[in-house]
């Protein structure tokens, strides 16, 4: 008598070409047993690479049709699919990519990859309330050094050495994307916004230390102003940390502020 557990384990086995499932075990049908199971095995990688196509279609389209199931075949093998939901099946491409030659050899593949995870992540993360800017108004100045600020749970920072964005931007717009190379900005700031649709633009040096402050390490205003105080003279710095938050209030990604 086979267990019931031994079985399945050898079925799935079978699914990802590691072992023989024999035909004795299988019942008859319509079909002969051989031809049952290559069905399923075929099935089972082909809804896999279906579900990275919906993930990563900008990625799929880059690397072109050979490449494209080169990765399938070897993620897969290497990331089988072990929870019900898909969602989750390529949360490791872009470190797969970025370990298996010859797509490490191009930085801005598993850059892409990241950039297209993040956008998922962004589109699917909890919804909030947003603040808007006149909710400072509440605020006497001498409280302003205190206050911290909660950001919109969709709010990512994604830092970017590579022109992956632009690639995905040309790949969206179905034109030829630019060559892979260095990218213009250090980082993206991505959020959802209160249409639910996924935003993103570029970040620069000096809102990325304050992000990295504000967004990261969940610091004050006061400690948000001494890192801007690194990057330009003590009297501009109060201006510019206003900019920015005030930014941030536009963007919508402002969910609460927070006093001691």
């Amino acid at each position: 008598m086979i267990r019931l557990e031994s079985l399945q384990g050898r079925f799935i086995d079978h699914l990802r070409r590691k072992a023989d499932f024999p035909s004795a075990w299988c019942a008859q049908g319509t079909v002969d047993s051989e031809t049952g199971l290559a069905i399923y095995a075929n099935a089972y990688t082909a809804r896999l690479r279906e579900a990275l196509e919906a993930d990563h279609p900008c990625l799929a389209r880059y690397l072109g049709d050979e490449l494209w199931s080169r990765f399938c075949a070897g993620y897969i093998e290497q990331h089988p699919s072990r929870v019900r939901s898909l969602r989750g099946f390529g949360a490791q491409v872009p470190h797969w990519l970025a370990r298996n030659p010859p797509f490490s050899q191009h930085l801005e593949v598993a850059a892409l990859a990241a950039f297209e995870r993040e956008l998922m992540d962004v589109f699917d993360a909890a919804d909030a309330p947003r603040m808007d800017w006149s909710a400072m108004q509440e605020f006497e100045h001498p409280d302003w050094p205190h206050l911290r600020f909660g950001f919109h749970p969709s709010t990512r920072l994604l830092t970017t050495e590579t022109n992956a964005v632009e690639i995905w931007r040309a790949l969206k717009d179905e034109s030829d994307p630019p060559p892979g190379g260095a990218s213009a900005a250090p980082a993206r700031l991505l959020w959802r916004d209160a249409e639910r649709i996924s935003r993103f633009r570029p970040v620069q040096a000096e809102e990325l230390l304050a992000l990295r402050a504000c967004l990261l390490e969940r610091a004050d205003f006061a400690t948000l102003c001494e890192r801007l105080a690194a990057l330009r003279a003590p009297d501009q710095v109060p201006a510019l940390a206003v900019e920015l938050l005030r930014q941030w209030f536009d963007d919508g990604i402002i969910q609460a502020i927070r006093t001691p």
